[in-house]
């Protein structure tokens, strides 16, 4: 019988998800093939012939062939039935999960057009808070897991790659290389990292070969990135500004004794009509290309498996002269000696390179201070040449901000290694030793220079003096690990998994820097053409001894307990406080196979969790617990002479800072897991913060760094997964939402506010009593507008008509006074959201696929600093829209928004009031995918993908800023939620191509 083309899709009977690598074979001949990403395959048979299908994990099935299409459904063995999690020291299946553990599997995050892998989980995950604080090419992501917080050792989670906590983060992992992560969340999940674990757990597993696969896989994304205009500075144009300037010139007339007139350039605004000016901040930003290439390929058989991937990603960035490359190659290998010995090692390097801006972003600088420049200049002279600076009438000399952006170099370079390798051996049955040896090292270089045209700032303008600097910094960290693992099972009954294993890391790093000043020109950048060369180099070390171990016992699968213990000796602490000890318990119960819920049939699953743990946080420095010492001169007989001097006391008992928490959880898949549904409650305290208390002054210093505060979170996490629809046309969606919440319960000796004291940019104030970190500051009720308005409100002293108002809250009593002062500052805003979600629904309908990830956060406030330069009323810089209708008399009094320019009124309306807080609301579409997967007729192509990507397609949020996410400081509980001019986060459209071999 003629043979015909047959193609077919391979599916998974539970969850209808398609089956990759699946072996196609036509029976009695050596004729076979394999599914691709999209289980799809394509072979050549005839009719009335057999194909078999097999797959590890999965019952074999044989179909007699009736047509050129085939639809197969493959039945889970029991090892795919039980998904299995990675958690410390090793994996668990998920249905004996007792802590708080979630996974997300690289199959989840593909078509994701992102450096960073960060990027990728957002919104996936129940309890934990990503934000992509800043599109600066190269940067981090920033996580909060739970709400953590500490006052000065950070909230980032420890990241652990293939075991071994780097300290180079996730910069150094391409996202094609990861198989998956687990993230931690609670402290019993999270013990046995012990000292480092108090801010949750970041478990990434690289892709390892599977037996039997022998794949090529390349895969090329390309780009294009855009600054949205949603967000953007909604600044004055030219004829604006200068109508603003010349009544600003007006008033001063009028009501100051001004007699200089209007300057000619303001004179006449309708010479500007027509013509918008210059946007300052557009001309920074442009359309920006990225890419990314990626190769893999990966073999396995019985004795040796082996991946071997090299990525490269460029990424232009939409300001100006940034731009960021890496480059980096990976192999994972397992090498089985024997059915007693195996061998593994994983080695990955990575070359980074950046280029950017000294000074561009975060805080009053180079994005800001150019958007403030006066509209009305150009940036380009019309001969094509630039200017160097500019002074207009009322305003502070500036440098061509253009030149600056494009003239100063800042190059940034990055070797980063990692290794990880172990031998195991099986001593006995079920009994396993193994020991291993990690390295992680980071080496780089920074080389900077202003040349005299470039430097300068706000009412410094250029030419000056160029600068240049060179920077060098390294480390070197390395962890020796050995455990024995002991599985058994009696009578099927009683099943134990035990652990026990101790750890040794060091690590070490140096830094130095030169500054070069005096140069001659500005044609050699480097700093041996500086006549003048000042320079520094520090170095620090710390090291780690721990011991650990784990009992993990269940009873028929059906009633669960876990106990893990650790103890961590640490250098970063004095003698007397030199070890802690971490110890967690949790227990599980699987209702679902007790006889009196197996009747309903609807419920696939239904478990309860309890957990108890604790955990610490070492990030304190390394050197914090003994007195630092300063180099002084003196003068004896009339003679310098070097000396040293104390700059602190010492706290021998300083040590880690501790949480300890508690989870209540419940796991319930329903309808053929058709449905499932995930709770957490959780309850922890963050004790022993580090805080600087008082002590007498007869000491010769006014505090000692000592474990004092406590902070207490807890909240409520959802998971909901759906598959709504199994047919051909297929449609699942996962949704998450948390409830965090946080209380201050103790700072320092006497409980005195931090942060929040001074009148702008220091927004935040975390008190005794309240969440952390709210926002500080006076009440805006908008503008006296009469003169009986005035004398019959509350003003101080500086007020009078036409000047912003405040609301009297409180005087040196406690009781509103008539009087607006330091009294009247209260808690205005809070940054913690109310609740965070985050939801994915993915479709499939024959070769198509769609997947849309969106996430947001409800009820949280942003600060925007820079409305105190956006809203200066001093005519020192260029102003929104809004402040054409200012108060000018009584009888044009504008409305009522913005006051007065007169001197010595405004600085008020500057201050931090509720006029810069905004509800930070926001849904974001992170990721959008629209993808077609085909198998092309060709024996040795296995499969072909295109895929079409919008990144941060769209954001619905009542903040007039560009990103809601924005922080000045990340996720760092003190100081959240403060947008000051970040670089601005791209909208990125790009296509892509899949194939494999």
């Amino acid at each position: 019988m003629a043979q015909m083309s047959v193609e077919g899709v391979v599916t998974d009977s539970v969850t209808a998800a398609p089956i990759s690598g699946v072996t196609v074979t036509l029976q009695g001949t050596s004729t076979s093939a394999q599914t691709d990403g999209q289980g799809r395959f394509t072979i050549n048979a005839s009719t009335g012939d057999i194909l078999v299908f097999s797959y590890v994990g999965y019952l074999r099935k044989a179909v007699t062939l009736t047509g050129s299409s085939l639809a197969v459904q493959l039945t889970p063995g029991s090892e795919v039935l039980e998904e299995v999690v990675v958690v410390s020291y090793g994996t668990q299946k998920k249905r004996e999960l007792t802590g708080a553990v979630v996974q997300v599997d690289a199959t989840q995050l593909r078509d994701m057009p992102v450096a960073n892998v960060g990027q990728k989980l957002q919104g996936r995950m129940a309890g934990v808070q990503i934000n992509h604080n800043s599109g600066t090419p190269g940067s981090e992501m920033s996580f909060r897991i739970r709400g953590a917080a500490s006052i000065g050792a950070g909230n980032q989670p420890l990241i652990v790659i293939d075991g071994f906590p780097s300290a180079s983060g996730l910069q150094t992992l391409s996202p094609d290389e990861i198989e998956s992560i687990s993230v931690l969340k609670d402290a019993s999940a999270a013990a046995l990292y012990g000292s480092r674990a108090a801010n949750g757990v970041l478990l990434v597993t690289t892709k390892q070969a599977k037996d039997g696969q022998q794949h090529l896989e390349l895969s090329v994304n390309m780009g294009m990135q855009q600054v949205p205009q949603r967000g953007r500075p909604d600044l004055m144009n030219a004829e604006e500004f200068a109508q603003f300037k010349k009544e600003y010139y007006e008033d001063a007339a009028r009501y100051e004794g001004y007699t200089g007139g209007v300057p000619e350039v303001y004179a006449d605004p309708s010479r500007y009509a027509g013509n918008y000016g210059t946007d300052w901040f557009d001309v920074l930003l442009r359309d920006a290309m990225n890419q990314n290439y990626n190769i893999s390929y990966s073999s396995g058989t019985t004795k040796l498996k082996s991946v071997f991937n090299v990525n490269l990603n460029k990424q232009n960035g939409v300001i100006l002269n940034t731009s960021d490359r890496r480059i980096t190659a990976r192999t994972n290998n397992i090498y089985n000696v024997s059915d007693r010995l195996t061998l593994g090692l994983n080695l990955e390097f990575s070359n980074g390179y950046n280029n950017g801006v000294s000074g561009l972003d975060n805080g009053r600088n180079i994005i800001q201070l150019a958007y403030l420049m006066d509209p009305t200049l150009s940036y380009r002279n019309e001969d094509g040449t630039y200017p160097v600076s500019f002074s207009q009438p009322g305003m502070f000399a500036n440098p061509n901000w253009y030149l600056v952006v494009t003239e100063r170099i800042r190059k940034a370079r990055a070797n980063r290694f990692l290794a990880n390798s172990y031998v195991e051996f099986e001593l006995l049955e079920g009994l396993k030793a193994k020991t291993s040896f990690n390295v992680n090292t980071d080496n780089g270089n920074l080389r900077a220079f202003n040349p005299s045209i470039a430097q300068g700032g706000l009412g410094s303008a250029p030419p000056q003096l160029a600068t240049g600097r060179y920077e060098s910094s390294g480390f070197v960290t390395w962890m020796s690990e050995n455990t024995l693992t002991y599985q058994r099972s009696f009578n099927n009954d009683h099943n134990i998994d035990v652990l026990g294993g101790y750890t040794v890391q060091k690590y070490s790093r140096e830094n130095s820097y030169i500054d070069g000043r005096e140069f001659a020109d500005d044609d050699i950048p480097w700093i041996s053409a500086a006549i003048t060369r000042i320079g520094n180099v520090e170095a620090a070390d710390w090291s780690l001894l721990s011991y650990y171990g784990r009992l993990n016992y269940n009873y028929r699968g059906k009633y669960l307990a876990s106990f893990a213990f650790r103890s961590d000796g640490s250098s970063k602490f004095g003698q007397n406080t030199r070890f802690g000890n971490f110890p967690s318990a949790s227990l599980g119960w699987v209702l679902s196979e007790e006889p009196f819920i197996q009747n309903i049939r609807q419920i696939n699953l239904l478990k309860l969790r309890l957990s108890y743990g604790k955990v610490g946080n070492n990030n304190i420095g390394d050197y914090t617990y003994l007195a630092a010492v300063n180099s002084n001169d003196y003068v004896f007989g009339n003679q310098v002479t070097p000396g040293k001097s104390l700059n602190g006391i010492g706290n021998s008992f300083l040590t880690w800072e501790t949480t300890e928490g508690y989870d209540i959880g419940l796991d319930l898949e329903l309808f053929n897991n058709r449905l499932s549904f995930t709770y957490d409650y959780y309850w922890k305290k963050t004790d022993g913060l580090l805080y600087a208390i008082d002590i007498p002054i007869q000491s010769g210093f006014s505090s000692i760094t000592s474990n004092v505060g406590r902070f207490d979170f807890w909240g409520h996490e959802f998971t909901i997964g759906s598959r709504n629809l199994v047919g051909e046309f297929q449609w699942t969606t996962d949704f998450n939402i948390s409830f965090d919440r946080n209380l201050v319960k103790k700072l320092g000796t006497s409980d005195a506010p931090i942060g929040g004291y001074n009148l702008y940019w220091d927004d935040n104030r975390t008190a005794v009593g309240h969440p952390i970190g709210l926002f500080y500051g006076y009440i805006n009720t908008g503008v006296y507008m009469t003169q009986e308005e005035f004398e019959t409100q509350p003003h101080s002293s500086t007020s009078m008509v036409g000047t912003a108002r405040f609301k009297d809250i409180s005087g040196p009593d406690g009781v509103p006074d008539g009087i607006i002062d330091s009294y009247d500052r209260t808690f205005i805003g809070n940054p913690n959201p109310t609740f965070a979600y985050g939801m994915v629904n993915t479709f499939s309908y024959k070769n198509f696929d769609l997947s849309i990830v969106l996430a947001g956060t409800v009820g949280n406030d942003i600060a925007d600093d820079a409305f105190q330069s956006t809203e200066n009323l001093d005519g020192v810089f260029n102003v929104r829209k809004g402040v054409a209708g200012r108060w000018r008399s009584e009888e044009n009094p504008g409305d009522g928004i913005y006051p007065r320019t007169r001197s010595g009124t405004t600085e008020d309306f500057r201050n931090f009031t509720t006029r810069q807080v905004f509800d930070g609301s926001y849904i974001a579409a992170k990721n959008i995918t629209l993808g077609y997967s085909f198998s092309p007729k060709l024996s040795y192509l296995r499969s072909i993908r295109i895929y079409l990507s919008a990144q941060n397609a769209f954001i619905i949020t009542n903040y007039p800023g560009l990103n809601p996410e924005a922080g000045i400081n990340g996720l760092n509980g003190l100081n959240q939620g403060r947008d000051f001019v970040g670089y601005p986060v791209p909208r990125v459209f790009s296509a892509g191509l899949h194939i494999g071999f």
